[in-house]
């Protein structure tokens, strides 16, 4: 029984050694294998990104209006009586008086700096999922039979 075209003489198995295996030769012919490539696909994780998280300080300059309060000498002056004694609720001296010391105060504005925590920043990594297309060249083998070249056979 004749097989399809991918049998050929022991003859055409010579020219064909390179292209494909070639089984053992039987009573009904030659057997050929034939191979072609399959795309696999697979996925591995690879670095794509370096990020660094640090924190800076930046300064600035901030002014603030700052309410002070300062004492000042008040000076009153009060006429005498015609007849030299002090007015009515006055107590007058006749030793000279001791020398009198007020000590005038001022408010200062005091600075201090204290760090408060202001807000709270969490960093995380979330994967995503996108489609990537994938184009390699796949190789397939053919049987090529070429009965030119062999001599003609009786047919009985």
């Amino acid at each position: 029984m004749p097989r399809p075209h991918d049998v050929a003489d022991v003859a055409d198995v010579a020219d064909m050694d390179d292209v494909a295996d070639v089984a053992d030769v039987d009573q009904h012919g030659v057997e050929v294998v034939r191979s072609a490539e399959e795309l696999r696909v697979a996925r591995v994780r690879v670095p794509r990104e370096r990020v660094r998280v640090s924190k800076r300080v930046v300064t600035e300059v901030r002014t603030v209006e700052v309410p002070v309060r300062v004492e000042q000498l008040v000076i009153e002056r009060e006429p005498l009586d015609a007849d030299g004694t002090a007015a009515p609720g006055q107590a007058a001296t006749g030793a000279a008086p001791e020398p009198l010391e007020i000590v005038l105060r001022e408010e200062v504005p005091v600075v201090s700096v204290r760090a408060e925590p202001v807000e709270v920043v969490r960093i995380g990594v979330r994967t995503t999922e996108a489609e990537q297309s994938v184009t390699a060249q796949l190789r397939t083998e053919h049987v090529d039979i070429d009965t030119a070249h062999l001599p003609e056979r009786p047919r009985p």
